[in-house]
């Protein structure tokens, strides 16, 4: 009753407001008959508009040249507030059959190999005393080396190491990075989301960047806080040249030494060692089909590095494109103990229910990535909780849950770990009181979150890791006591 009085009282105050600019216009010259009462013309416009608004509604979300256009609901104000079953139920998760009991107030990692061995080498490498290294690839939820800023701050605190890892030569987040200050002038820079693009010459990154005589980029190492001058013991560039290259480069603005590279079919690495806090390179000869793809700064043989691997509108799906001697030499350069991969906020749609294309798409592209980093373990990190309006206030879409759930059927099929962020979010409320927080942890788009957030995010999955490493350890030692 209370909602169609509501209803009635809007409906009368938008014909009295209608008929109010009705009458104004009628006094302002605009109907030549002033005397001539036209009230049902001003109820027919009223009803064009209900009848136009509530066809509006029928239209679902989509999205057209990268801009999401939402549904329009006339009644989300005055609709009760249900909570409407098939909205807030997830599809049954497959669950793998050797599970423990996670330990409360945390989101563990699922295991879906068929020994239940997915990151035992990652475990067995953090037990040890030697240089760990982590790729992880995700879209712009990680962009900014938001969260993977302050998951390698947590490891190198734990157990060592400086320095930011893998950097592009130039990159779209050098405005708000905190971690890393660079600049760079005479590439020609060229990334996968160009619209022309050679796939067969990208790097890891998925971009790369052709010198010009004269090109200079320059890298200035911070910590976690973005507050202090980080160091690092080794910085390398790593390129591909057919010969004649020469380039100089300054260590800490002081000193300077030139180098000369020949020709080879393979990526090369090029290192300079010292106590770096700011490098800088300068292409005195380009050299011959000369492509560079970034610099790594870390401590040498030491400590954990995690590379951010970001490429904003992204699904994954491109990962699949990178060529198999690119993953093959990264993979002798640069061996990875751990890929993370996390995708989909540019995947899920608000209502999506059916997801078998994505997931075709990523097994194909996990297991081209397995094969060519044989010694790697693969962790899935499920897309983040994302809101919109649902019944008149902010929801996780259900669209959401759904991509979840295919992504945890995509770990399975390939037999790789999982790790559920969504339920690592709800831990502290979802993406909802992220934004809500003061100070906020998420912007209003209600699907990023900021530094705060992401900070927020990195505590969880380091607990997890050591909690889930810790696990392995103590199997490990009662299987050898028996």
């Amino acid at each position: 009753m209370e909602l169609s009085l509501k209803f009635v009282c809007i409906l009368k105050f938008n014909i009295a407001t209608l008929q109010n600019i009705y009458i104004s216009c009628t006094f302002a010259g605009l109907n030549p008959n002033m005397a001539e009462n036209k009230i049902h013309k001003v109820l027919l416009f009223v009803a064009i508009v209900v009848a136009g608004a509530l066809l509006l509604s029928l239209v679902p979300d989509f999205n057209c040249s990268g801009v999401d256009f939402k549904k329009v609901d006339v009644l989300s104000d005055i609709r009760s507030n249900k909570n409407n079953a098939a909205d807030d139920t997830i599809a049954a998760q497959i669950k793998p059959e050797y599970a423990d009991t996670c330990k409360a107030g945390m989101a563990c990692i699922d295991d879906y190999s068929e020994k239940h061995d997915a990151l035992n080498r990652f475990y067995e490498a953090l037990s040890s005393n030697r240089q760990v290294r982590i790729a992880y690839f995700g879209d712009s939820f990680i962009e900014g080396d938001i969260l993977t800023g302050s998951l390698r701050y947590m490891f190198q605190e734990k157990q060592g190491g400086h320095g930011v890892g893998f950097v592009p030569i130039n990159c779209l987040t050098a405005g708000f990075r905190t971690t890393v200050v660079t600049s760079a002038n005479n590439w020609e820079e060229h990334c996968l989301t160009d619209s022309v693009f050679d796939r067969k010459k990208q790097g890891i990154s998925g971009y790369y960047f052709i010198p010009q005589a004269g090109a200079t980029a320059s890298y200035f190492c911070r910590t976690a806080s973005g507050n202090e001058t980080d160091t690092c013991s080794e910085a390398a560039f790593y390129f591909i040249t057919d010969g004649n290259l020469k380039f100089t480069t300054t260590v800490n603005k002081q000193t300077k030494e030139q180098h000369s590279v020949a020709g080879s079919p393979d990526i090369q690495k090029f290192s300079v060692h010292g106590r770096i806090g700011h490098i800088r390179i300068t292409v005195d000869n380009p050299g011959k089909n000369t492509r560079f793809f970034g610099i790594t700064m870390d401590d040498e043989n030491t400590g954990v590095i995690i590379d951010n691997y970001s490429l904003r509108g992204t699904s994954g799906e491109t990962l699949g494109s990178i060529p198999a001697k690119t993953l093959q030499d990264f993979d002798q350069l640069r061996r990875y103990d751990l890929v993370v991969l996390q995708y989909g906020l540019n995947v899920a749609t608000k209502t999506g229910n059916k997801y078998d294309y994505y997931k075709k798409a990523m097994v194909k592209v996990i297991n081209y990535l397995r094969k060519n980093l044989p010694n790697t373990d693969f962790l899935l990190v499920s897309v983040g909780d994302r809101a919109a309006k649902i019944d008149g206030e902010m929801q996780t879409m259900p669209g959401v849950k759904n991509l979840l759930v295919t992504q945890q059927e995509i770990a399975f099929e390939c037999g790789v770990a999982f790790w559920n962020l969504m339920d690592a979010m709800k831990l502290d409320g979802g993406i909802v009181e992220y934004v809500k927080s003061k100070p906020s942890k998420a912007n209003l788009d209600y699907t990023h979150i900021n530094v705060r957030g992401g900070e927020l995010v990195a505590k969880h999955l380091f607990e997890t890791i050591e909690y889930e490493k810790e696990r392995y350890i103590e199997k490990k030692k009662y299987s050898e006591s028996k």
